[in-house]
């Protein structure tokens, strides 16, 4: 399975996060149909000031883009909490990513799940920063298709799932009796910035 130009261009749509501003909350969504093949991704972004820090008890005020303020204690997972300043700007991104084949095999394959994950964080000095990666690939039956309501239902190794399907020409590809190979990713990542003057 090709991983495709279909996430790089969510991630492109999505903007930079070293902006002058916060911005208001940004959304994404692109999808791409063949007649084998699905590729969605959809993605949101927000972003927040920093209106208090308190370096003993990592408590901070963040103020989001239509006034409102949430305050929350930072675990010891964030590092570098020294380097956050009044007026610096969060970035929450998170995307999500759907390739997927339809396919009817010669033979039928042994439905799967497989899940891996990665982490990053920031550098020693480094403004905050972090991003984890989940991946799960699957091998699943398409065991029920109902156009109206827009739902596929799949049965994978562990379970059996009902997917509601945004756009209706996806279900024109599928039948009762194919399989679907798929790989969904879900990135989040926060970054703290210090906005440009």
């Amino acid at each position: 399975m090709k991983k495709i130009a279909l996430a790089s261009a969510a991630v492109l749509l999505m903007g930079s996060s070293a902006v002058i501003a916060q911005n208001k909350p940004q959304a994404v969504v692109a999808v791409e149909i063949a007649p084998s093949a699905l590729k969605v991704a959809e993605g949101v972004q927000f972003q927040g000031k920093f209106k208090s820090v308190d370096q003993k008890t990592r408590q901070v005020v963040i103020v989001g883009p239509n006034g409102n303020e949430f305050k929350i204690t930072l675990g010891d997972e964030v590092k570098n909490l020294n380097q956050i300043k009044v007026g610096d700007i969060v970035t929450l991104t998170h995307l999500e990513i759907l390739v997927a084949d339809i396919k009817k095999p010669a033979k039928a394959e042994i439905r799967e799940r497989i899940e891996t994950e990665k982490a990053v964080t920031a550098k020693l000095g480094d403004k905050p920063a972090a991003a984890i990666e989940r991946q799960v690939t699957i091998v699943a039956d398409v065991t029920a298709i109902d156009e109206k309501k827009g739902t596929l239902t799949v049965s994978g190794a562990t379970r059996t799932l009902e997917i509601k399907v945004k756009d209706p020409k996806v279900l024109k590809n599928v039948k009762v009796g194919t399989q679907i190979e798929a790989l969904v990713t879900e990135i989040i990542a926060i970054e703290v910035t210090t906005p440009k003057k």
